[in-house]
């Protein structure tokens, strides 16, 4: 991402999550924050210094995926903590409390802080596109349902059409909602947490049960572990209708304002590679955010 907003002529700065931890005004002065790849671990003091960050003006563009669990860092910042899935059995911390810092999903009912309110997206909702064989054989991209939202603008992409299969940005962990269709457009249902005003542009297919073909389990790489720990997390077992509810997921690409800022999130690991491929409708994309977010 650095060498293509160079041959862009943006002039960035660069910091970590653990910066943001540490300072939670890092972001202030700055038109645009991007955020690029696996930001997977998160503690509430780096989201309230997102929020805080677009509440007051400031714009986001995520083009990132997997958006999942609460940390904790400890040892002034030189530790991070994070139980996952134990966290409800060994994290030191639950049935005190300080229950609201655990280190589990950020749906997990304990904490129930929903990713959506800070990306519009959460990974609860997504996760896996491209690996194994959970969605395998995906297109690669997001299907746009929106091409008339200004993000689109000279992409060349059409309702119906897929954004980015060339440079596969869809996968290998993605991050999506709850939602409906009507009438051909998918709307959110509101009950993951997605906040008001959002629009959902773009749409692929995720799932948290890894296909068996051939009946082998011990060749799965996924398998159905991830399925029945958000069952058991969200829906507090992990029965047949459960499971169900937990394995079709998706990724999204959203948009959507907060306070005086707004968001714009491609809910993907693999944007950049739509930059280093050269895909030019999601070059054009990305310039769309930034030039909107920083006037560039």
């Amino acid at each position: 991402m650095t060498r293509w907003l160079e041959a862009e002529g943006y002039h960035y700065d660069i910091a970590t999550l653990h910066d943001l931890h540490a300072d939670p005004g890092l972001l202030a002065g700055h038109r645009c924050v991007v955020f690029v790849g696996h930001d997977e671990y998160w503690s509430r003091k780096m989201r309230d210094a997102v929020d805080g960050y677009v509440e007051s003006g400031g714009h986001v563009a995520r083009f990132a995926g997997n958006f999942f669990w609460q940390i904790r860092l400890e040892d002034e910042g030189s530790t991070q903590v994070c139980y996952k899935y134990i966290a409800r059995a060994e994290d030191p911390v639950m049935g005190t409390p300080d229950e609201t810092s655990a280190t589990n999903c950020w749906e997990a009912p304990e904490i129930n802080h929903p990713g959506a309110l800070t990306f519009g997206v959460n990974g609860s909702r997504g996760i896996y596109a491209g690996l194994g064989h959970c969605v395998g054989r995906g297109s690669g991209g997001f299907t746009i349902y929106r091409p008339e939202h200004w993000a689109f603008e000279d992409a060349y992409v059409g309702y119906g059409d897929v954004l980015g299969a060339e440079s596969r940005i869809f996968g290998y962990e993605v991050d999506g909602l709850d939602h409906i269709v009507e009438r051909g457009l998918p709307y959110p249902t509101g009950e993951d947490g997605a906040p008001e005003g959002l629009k959902i542009l773009g749409l692929g297919l995720a799932t948290n049960r890894e296909a068996n073909f051939g009946g082998w389990d011990e060749d799965l790489y996924i398998g159905d572990s991830d399925a029945a720990f958000l069952a058991e997390t969200l829906h507090g077992e992990t029965s047949a209708e459960s499971l169900d509810k937990v394995a079709r997921s998706n990724g999204m690409i959203v948009n959507f304002p907060r306070g005086q800022g707004e968001v714009f999130t491609a809910g993907c690991c693999e944007w950049v590679n739509g930059l280093r491929l050269n895909d030019l409708s999601v070059i054009q994309v990305t310039r769309n955010v930034l030039r909107r977010f920083t006037g560039h």
